[in-house]
Formats: structure tokens, C-alpha cells, sequence
């Protein structure tokens, strides 16, 4: 998959994702030659987490939509960015293409036999889409970004790495608002007053510790290594990158 374009010392850049390496080699050598580079990273994650770091790209091109849960990534990635996005595949059908453009692609095409229709491709798309709608500030993100978790708000979609978490309303609630203020500790009033309201009964502090236990364990299971939330005595809950 690649993502376009970014400037680096006057040189445009497309980032990769989930390229074959020998193709990404002489597509990178065919992209030079119109002084464009490509940066590759390893999956759509890793590609929808740049787009939210605020990376200054001009293009998105996916080259196979043969990821696991290619669709939902797409539609994620759409949700995050304004830039245009083409799709390249060797699985190409009209049933996809129709499901691609109606979540947010602005092309998709088969993958040709010469890799200089790609560029030519890219290229051609890039000349004739002009979308550049910036967003409201007063807007909320339509996702949120926690060092390897991305928290999709319009869905209510966690990935974490390329793993979606199912949460419930109250533990996706509670880890937004966590990573929303993340690096800092958040006193179990301020989690139950921002969750629950002014709702929570006399026993909401265990309710509140079993809701994140249970995010905790959730996330555990998919990253055994990390610790995203933590929580100290009398202080509170801190959500850590």
C-alpha cells in the first residue's frame, strides 16, 4: 500500500505500506525518475498513524487490498484524512471497486503488467482531484492516537496494531478520555463525573477500578507488553505511550 506525498528537503514522498519488497524496489526507481520518493512502512496501521501524526502528504496510494480487514482500515484512513486515496490491486472485481470508492477512495484500479502505469496512474489521478478541505478546528478528531492504539471516535473502533479490541460504551468512554489526557493522572471523581455524570452511585470507584480492569485485560491480550494504563494508590489512572 502506499501513502503520497510528502516534501523532505524539496522531494516529494510516498509512504508504503504492505509493498512486496522487490516490486517496492523498481516502483521506487520508476518514482525517482519523476523526482518522487517512497518511504515504506509495514502495515495500514502504521500508515493511518502517520496521517494522524499530521505527516504533509498529497496522495494515498494502496497497492493490494488483500490486508485483513483492508475495508475497515480504508474506511479509518478516510476518516482521518482529507488527501486523496488510490487503490492498485491484482484482485481487482467491480464488487470491490464499488465498495472502495463508496468508503472514501477516489480510485481503484488493477495493478498493469508495466509499473510505469503506475506512476502514470498516480500522476494522473494526483492532476485531476483538487480535494484540499481543510478541517474545522472546532471540530473534534474523528480519531484519536495513543502511541500504538488507534481510538476511531466516528466508529467506535479500537485497533490496536493491526488487532481490533471490542469495547463496551463505558470502557471505550473511559480509555478515550484517558488518552485524550494522556501523561496524566486522572483522579476516579474526574473519570466518573466525565463518564457517568452525575449518575454514579457510592460504590462508583470499585465500578469505575472493574471497568478498567477489564480494559487492561482486553488490551493485554493483544500486546502482552505493554502497559497502557497506570494506576497509583490514591492518585488515580494515567495513560502511558
Amino acid at each position: 500500500m502506499l501513502i503520497m506525498q510528502q516534501e523532505v528537503d524539496s522531494i516529494d514522498t510516498i509512504l508504503a505500506v504492505h509493498t512486496d519488497l522487490k516490486i517496492h524496489e523498481v516502483e521506487t526507481a520508476e518514482w525517482l525518475k519523476v523526482g518522487i520518493e517512497i518511504l515504506r512502512v509495514d502495515t495500514m496501521h502504521d500508515a493511518i498513524a502517520r496521517l494522524m501524526r499530521g505527516g504533509v502528504y498529497i496522495f494515498v496510494v494502496i497497492i493490494e487490498d488483500s490486508i485483513p480487514d483492508f475495508f475497515l482500515r480504508l474506511s479509518i484512513m478516510r476518516d482521518v484524512t482529507d488527501l486523496p486515496i488510490f487503490v492498485m490491486t491484482s484482485s481487482y472485481s467491480i464488487e470491490k471497486k464499488t465498495k472502495a470508492i463508496d468508503l472514501g477512495a477516489d480510485g481503484y484500479d488493477p495493478i498493469g503488467e508495466h509499473l510505469e502505469s503506475h506512476v502514470a496512474a498516480g500522476l494522473a489521478l494526483l492532476n485531476g482531484l483538487s480535494r484540499r478541505v481543510s478541517r474545522n478546528s472546532d471540530e473534534k478528531p474523528p480519531a484519536l492516537l495513543g502511541g500504538d492504539i488507534i481510538l476511531s471516535l466516528a466508529r467506535h473502533i479500537v485497533l490496536v496494531n493491526d488487532a481490533e479490541v471490542s469495547l463496551t460504551k463505558k470502557e471505550f468512554d473511559i480509555l478515550h478520555y484517558l488518552i485524550h489526557n494522556r501523561g496524566c493522572f486522572l483522579s476516579a471523581d474526574q473519570l466518573l463525573k466525565e463518564v457517568w455524570g452525575d449518575e454514579y452511585s457510592e460504590n462508583g470507584h470499585n465500578i469505575l477500578w472493574q471497568v478498567i480492569k477489564r480494559i487492561r485485560h482486553k488490551l493485554a491480550e493483544v500486546s502482552p507488553n505493554k502497559k497502557y494504563i497506570v494506576v497509583e494508590r490514591d492518585v488515580g489512572y494515567k495513560f502511558i505511550e
